[in-house]
């Protein structure tokens, strides 16, 4: 059974801000709280996941319910595309494919993905530049990336995270706990700009 209430220090891990602004929210009235007896705020999950989806923000997987499963689009080019979007939908996640930086920015209209899972190999996607064009738009904004690469130096690390992708690398072919855990944590820290 999930929680019903949540802290505001909780809220701001979930969502990626710092707990002041939080608080500030709550007092430009943008998020709805109520008080403790001992005068401590708490937000309701109705209410978070509400501002979360008013506010396009990836929703976190520890507040996903039915339906709510974050959306994972899988951009790759080759015939491992398929094997990659099956070991998303493993580790729990919807999956889509794109092959194009035309399938991206449709899919980003229309399907609303919440993280981009992007192979740097990719040839017919300039996998340097999808990212901050997505983000950037309107409707991919609110998007978080993250990478996979065949190498795993530290200038390749440097350049995915100055293109918008997300903690560390991931291999080509990442365990399910590392690509699920690699998501989640992308989801967590991203926050809309």
């Amino acid at each position: 059974m999930s929680r019903r209430y949540y802290t505001t220090y909780e809220v701001s891990n979930f969502v990626g801000v710092s707990l002041p602004t939080v608080v500030n929210w709550i007092k430009a009235n943008r998020l709805k709280a109520h008080r403790t007896p001992g005068g401590h705020r708490r937000i309701s999950r109705d209410e978070l996941t509400s501002f979360i989806r008013r506010y396009a923000m990836p929703m976190p997987p520890e507040l996903a319910s039915d339906g709510e499963t974050a959306k994972v689009l899988v951009v790759h080019t080759n015939t491992e595309a398929s094997k990659l979007a099956a070991l998303v939908e493993e580790a729990g996640f919807v999956v889509a494919t794109a092959t194009s930086a035309l399938d991206v920015g449709i899919m980003a209209a229309e399907w609303k993905p919440d993280l981009l899972l992007t192979d740097l190999g990719t040839s017919a996607v300039d996998a340097w530049t999808i990212v901050a064009s997505l983000q950037a738009s309107a409707v991919g904004s609110s998007v978080a990336a993250v990478a996979l690469s065949g190498t795993r130096d530290e200038a390749l690390q440097k350049r995915a995270k100055e293109a918008g992708y997300l903690g560390e690398l991931l291999p080509k072919k990442p365990a399910v706990e590392l690509l699920k855990a690699a998501v989640e944590n992308a989801l967590r820290s991203h926050r809309v700009e």
